[in-house]
């Protein structure tokens, strides 16, 4: 009886790690297939305690054909020494082309000690790259924007669009540098932030433009082209008002740009 009294409290203590291990590969295997339709399928079917703890917040067009995505999960792991419970938080980077995965980048998140501070970091548990597609990828950017792609602003998730933000009511820093731009009439600057990376400075960008329109600029055809590829771009961006900040679809804010 004692013996089956330790196996059963052996059972129960590695269980959580046992699921743990099984959801790291398991993500692993469906990452390795490529294919998005069968990481998306994996992310709504692996078991987990609170469905809120897993969600996309990026997931949006990135260049004609090219789509790019984060997603988030968390998971209970074995208790630590104090008794408290462990969470391990999980970061899945993503570039699609349709439905095969051009890139993706799958890491965990853990924090080291630098000058007495302790900094959150993700270490890499999975990482691919097709290098043929991504070149097609840096093309069709170039193209497309005439600009350069930037590997920095990709899966960057912490760029909120909005104005009067949080508890002090405070204007994001690239809500303050568009109305100067936009008050300066520069719209040599107001265009390169419409080809930038980050699909939120491009938003930025449009609300730039947009306001120099209200106030009697005119804009050549090509300069047109361009803002109306960037009105054309579907998905996600990060927005916020007074004290809410959340992930909503950009059509949200972009109807109300009309450029004709």
């Amino acid at each position: 009886m004692r013996k089956l009294s330790i196996l059963l409290i052996s059972f129960f203590c590695s269980y959580p790690q046992l699921v743990l291990s099984q959801i790291q590969e398991g993500a692993i295997r469906v990452l390795a297939s490529k294919n998005f339709l069968s990481f998306q399928t994996f992310t709504d079917s692996f078991p987990i305690q609170n469905p809120g703890s897993r969600h996309w917040t990026i997931l949006r067009d990135l260049s004609p054909g090219f789509r790019e995505g984060v997603f988030y999960f968390n998971e209970f792991g074995p208790k630590a020494n104090d008794g408290s419970q462990r969470v391990f938080v999980f970061r899945v980077q993503l570039i699609t082309h349709g439905n095969e995965i051009v890139h993706y980048y799958f890491g965990e998140k853990r924090s080291k000690k630098i000058k007495k501070e302790w900094v959150p970091y993700y270490d890499t548990l999975a990482h691919f790259r097709n290098d043929s597609l991504y070149t097609l990828l840096l093309s069709s950017f170039q193209n497309t924007y005439g600009g350069e792609l930037k590997e920095s602003e990709l899966f960057v998730d912490n760029i909120a669009y909005g104005h009067s933000c949080g508890n002090g009511g405070m204007d994001p820093q690239e809500k303050v540098t568009i109305d100067r731009l936009a008050e300066a009439n520069n719209k040599e600057e107001l265009f390169n932030w419409l080809r930038s990376t980050n699909f939120e400075k491009q938003i930025y960008g449009l609300e730039g433009l947009y306001t120099l329109k209200e106030k009697g600029t005119v804009f050549t055809n090509e300069e047109l082209r361009l803002i109306k590829t960037v009105l054309m771009k579907r998905g996600t961006i990060y927005s916020c008002r007074g004290c809410v900040f959340r992930w909503t679809d950009v059509l949200r804010v972009t109807y109300r740009f009309k450029f004709e």
